[in-house]
């Protein structure tokens, strides 16, 4: 009898640069690389701390690990090769920032690392690079405010040189720097309590019991603030649906769209399944609601969710939301459009798209925002909802997409709306990552006229 061959786990930090480089170089997500590693090794849990504050802190602080680089290196950061420079920025992101780990031990590693990765003259140049730091670290300072203001932005609060100049311009130095210092924040975890298997007060109950320190949020009736980390990413109470992990922010146009039992409201971007839902809770599963999305595998993982957490009345449907459905005209009393966007709000947790995202890229998304906009007003009942919503901050996929619908559909207003703690009084609302302590989003509140 043939013994099954366990695969021992690698050290946190070579785990970290095959993430990292996954992440730069494939065009992975953080999150998900990271979950998968964790479900094919086992590591004690000081390890997977480790791990997961080197894969972060490098993607956080890339453009100021790059710019050290550049300091101190013989070569242009540009034609360095990859594995060397996501080398170089893994060890001296734990020379710069982290404290705990020993000078040596960091450097070392590191090297050791590149050995196994790279080539002899490769892992000889991290090794120069990084003790030349350590020399020379003493002398080192970010260009100041008076000698480039952008730049030392861009360093400082670790985004893009483009998006500092972007958002200062937009709302001038000292909101844009309130917002980047939210986004560099841990970012909190936040849970919906799932109303059709438990309370909001038994669930905190039971998470003051596992040493949390829940908190309600205000403005949204089923969320709750988990505070200090906590093991509840592998607790029963997710794993029996009795709670969805999902960012405050993300609840909110939900809240607005304010479904009732026995209605038939529509979800037109719905993957994973967040709103759709939320939304299946708070009629108490009495209805009919449809969930589209474009991709099957997004579809199935939508009913995956469904199943998990008792619910019966979504019936998941893989198509292009921005194709008019001629048989759904007026057919719904509520829709949500939660439409793709820059996603330039949840910078704070998709640290990784600071760096993928281009100032280029957001003029493709207004035009699809419009198109689905135009699609999403067809399937509304008179006298129905329709709730527009974004995890962007940006005006042009917010107000202007939403002014530009209002112009063309004279059928349609925005209707006031009140939560606590988020004004809504001209139907539009954002939420702001220094103001709510959330995921930047966006929603516009809409209504249909009757005849």
């Amino acid at each position: 009898m043939m013994r099954s061959r366990i695969e021992s786990a690698p050290p946190a930090r070579r785990a970290a640069y095959e993430a990292l480089y996954a992440i730069f170089e494939k065009d992975a997500y953080a999150n998900l690389t990271l979950q998968q590693m964790f479900r094919r090794w086992s590591w004690k849990q000081e390890e997977r701390r480790f791990l997961t504050e080197l894969v972060y802190g490098v993607c956080r602080r890339y453009n100021a690990l790059l710019w050290i680089i550049g300091q101190f290196s013989t070569r242009p950061v540009k034609k360095l090769d990859p594995s060397v420079r996501l080398l170089l920025c893994l060890g001296l992101y734990q020379l710069v920032y982290l404290n705990a780990v020993p000078d040596a031990a960091a450097v070392n590693e590191t090297v050791n690392t590149a050995k196994k990765v790279t080539h002899a003259g490769g892992a000889k140049f991290v090794n120069a690079v990084l003790r030349n730091y350590l020399r020379q670290k003493e002398t080192l300072r970010f260009p100041s405010e008076e000698k480039d203001a952008v730049l030392h932005d861009a360093l400082t609060y670790n985004e893009p040189e483009w998006l500092v100049r972007r958002w200062v311009g937009a709302w001038g130095r000292e909101k844009a720097q309130a917002v980047f210092a939210a986004l560099n924040e841990i970012a909190p975890t936040d849970i919906r309590c799932n109303t059709l298997k438990t309370t909001r007060e038994a669930l905190m109950q039971q998470l003051c019991e596992m040493g949390a320190k829940p908190k309600a949020i205000p403005f949204a009736e089923e969320g709750i603030a988990l505070g200090e980390s906590m093991p509840f990413f592998r607790s029963a109470m997710l794993r029996d649906g009795l709670a969805y992990v999902q960012n405050r922010a993300s609840m909110v146009p939900v809240q607005i769209l304010a479904p009732k039992r026995g209605e038939r409201v529509l979800d037109m971007c719905a993957a994973p399944g967040s709103k759709t839902t939320q939304i299946a809770a708070m009629m108490q599963d009495e209805g009919h609601i449809d969930a589209w999305d474009l991709y099957p595998h997004k579809i199935r993982l939508i009913e995956e969710n469904c199943r998990r957490l008792g619910i019966r009345s979504v019936r998941g449907e893989a198509r292009d939301a921005s194709t008019l459905k001629q048989e759904a005209k007026e057919r719904y009393d509520r829709v949500l459009l939660d439409a793709p966007c820059s996603g330039l709000g949840v910078l704070g947790r998709k640290t990784e798209m600071r760096w993928r995202r281009k100032e280029q890229d957001l003029a493709e998304f207004p035009v699809l925002q419009k198109k689905l906009l135009r699609c999403a007003a067809e399937y509304v009942k008179p006298g129905g909802r329709l709730v527009y919503s974004t995890c962007t901050l940006e005006w042009e996929e917010n107000e202007a997409v939403v002014e530009a619908f209002l112009k063309e559909h004279p059928g349609f207003q925005l209707m006031p709306f009140s939560l606590p703690g988020i004004e809504g009084e001209t139907g539009m609302c954002t939420l702001w990552p220094d103001v709510h302590h959330s995921d930047g989003f966006f929603a516009a509140c809409l209504t249909r006229r009757t005849l």
